[in-house]
């Protein structure tokens, strides 16, 4: 067992917990460590799930309206307050990949938005649920999209097969799988690790928790809770996950049991965190999986650790019940403008599908984005974010610099060739000439040696007809 001052000394560096209330007050962010705020960002009232960190490179969250638009504001590291403000369709839920490639955003419809975040575009929006979007979420190799909703389903999604037209309209259904089994609305979805292979988790509003295989399809395990689940967090080594419940306390699930196990808290369930005073809301867990943070409607933030099961911090967030939270590890420049030449943000997020800039397609263009560097790094262009047309237009630059260098090449070779050709013929042309000079000279000296002879000839002709 772990002591208290060495679990505080030892867990949790160089992270930082993020969170969020539904009502309209602020975000705030802790040291995970120390505790100690780093920074809040204003103003901000999200739904559970609504916030997401992009990239590592900015913050964004939907905001809760009444009206029949809702928005999504961008907050970059170094400022308090939203740059970038996008009205969009009614949505709740929003996530992001691991590379800041793309947004996913659930309606209250039981629509999902699919936008391309380094131009905003809405690549595609399609009818996931009957009832709204409660909870979204990529797998951990960013393939596949894991939705849940009201209406008590969990369906998850092909990345490739929605952004393949084409490919859409050869199934009868969009989606890979589609799970049923929970009464009421699903509240949340965890994924492990494996992309198409590994195994989900979901809770709801009918007091329990199920395991679905994604590799076969099928429903793996049910654990019931003594009350209501409204968030689940997966132990890394996936041998158990935590329920937060809205009797305020905090459940351990059993994920590798040979077989059920009872115990003083119910079949299946392991252990207990108790010490919030009111329902818990949202969990999160450290990249090590040591270090549990769970948000309340007491308004507070508690960090736990999972070996010993104890607090290790209380962070209070006056503004309002706790809604959302993440742990995330903590840029290197975190509070300057870290930002590659303090570039603005990306652009609002689209209300309606457009084509693809410089291409005449009729809307229905989504070319999937290629994310070319690190997401701290200087991409080619100096920008942050790589879309399919950026490498488009940097392939048909880079096309014509080895276009360029090619005619160059050529033109030196070609340069050379002549310079030796000419060589050559100045050569042929001695040549020539000498063969010509010489043929000259042996014609004349042939005919001044037949003019001799006949002069010679005659000469003699003469003599003897003197003679005669």
């Amino acid at each position: 067992m772990y002591s208290r001052d060495l679990n505080i000394a030892t867990l949790g560096a160089n992270e930082i917990i993020i969170a969020a209330s539904d009502i309209d007050s602020e975000m705030c962010c802790w040291d995970l460590l120390s505790g100690a705020v780093r920074f809040r960002l204003r103003p901000c009232a999200s739904s559970p799930h609504a916030i997401a960190c992009v990239g590592g490179c900015f913050f964004a969250a939907s905001q809760v309206r009444k009206a029949a638009s809702s928005s999504v504001f961008y907050w970059p590291w170094n400022k308090s307050q939203a740059e970038t403000r996008s009205f969009v369709e009614p949505i709740k839920p929003l996530s992001s990949n691991d590379d800041g490639t793309y947004i996913i955003g659930g309606g209250r419809s039981g629509a999902i938005y699919l936008w391309e975040v380094a131009t905003g575009r809405l690549l595609r929006r399609w009818a996931a649920h009957f009832k709204e979007v409660t909870c979204l979420i990529f797998s951990d190799d960013g393939s596949l999209i894991i939705s849940g909703s009201e209406d008590g389903s969990v369906k998850v999604w092909s990345i490739l097969r929605l952004l393949d037209d084409g490919g859409n309209l050869q199934h009868e259904h969009p989606y890979e799988h589609r799970f049923h089994g929970h009464t009421l609305p699903v509240t949340d979805v965890v994924s492990g690790y494996g992309g198409c292979n590994a195994i989900i988790i979901s809770s709801s509003d009918d007091c329990t928790c199920k395991v679905w295989s994604l590799s076969l399809g099928v429903l793996l395990r049910t654990i019931s809770f003594p009350d209501k689940v409204a968030a689940v967090a997966l132990e890394p080594g996936e041998y158990a996950f935590y329920a937060a419940c809205n009797d305020a306390n905090i459940y351990i699930g059993a994920l590798n049991c040979g077989n059920s196990t009872d115990s003083i808290y119910g079949k299946d369930i392991i252990g207990m965190l108790s010490d919030h005073s009111e329902a818990v809301t949202c969990l999160a867990l450290s990249i090590d999986g040591v270090t549990l943070v769970s948000g309340s409607k007491d308004k507070t933030v508690r960090v736990w650790n999972t070996i010993t099961r104890q607090v290790l911090r209380i962070l209070k967030h006056d503004k309002g019940p706790i809604s959302n939270i993440l742990v995330m590890k903590q840029p290197s420049s975190l509070g300057s403008s870290w930002l590659p030449n303090s570039r603005s943000l990306p652009p609002p997020l689209h209300r309606h599908i457009t084509p693809e800039v410089g291409h005449p397609d009729d809307g229905h263009e989504t070319n999937p984005l290629v994310s070319l560097q690190h997401q701290y790094a200087k991409s080619l262009d100096g920008q942050l974010f790589t879309s399919s047309h950026l490498i488009k237009n940097q392939v048909k630059e880079l096309e014509k610099r080895d276009s360029l260098a090619k005619v160059k090449s050529e033109m030196g070779k070609l340069k050379s060739d002549h310079s030796r050709s000419l060589q050559a013929l100045k050569r042929w042309k001695n040549v020539y000439e000498d063969l010509h000079s010489f043929c000259i000279n042996e014609l004349i000296d042939s005919c001044k040696e037949t003019s001799n002879e006949e002069i010679t000839t005659e000469r003699t002709v003469l003599e003897e007809m003197n003679k005669s």
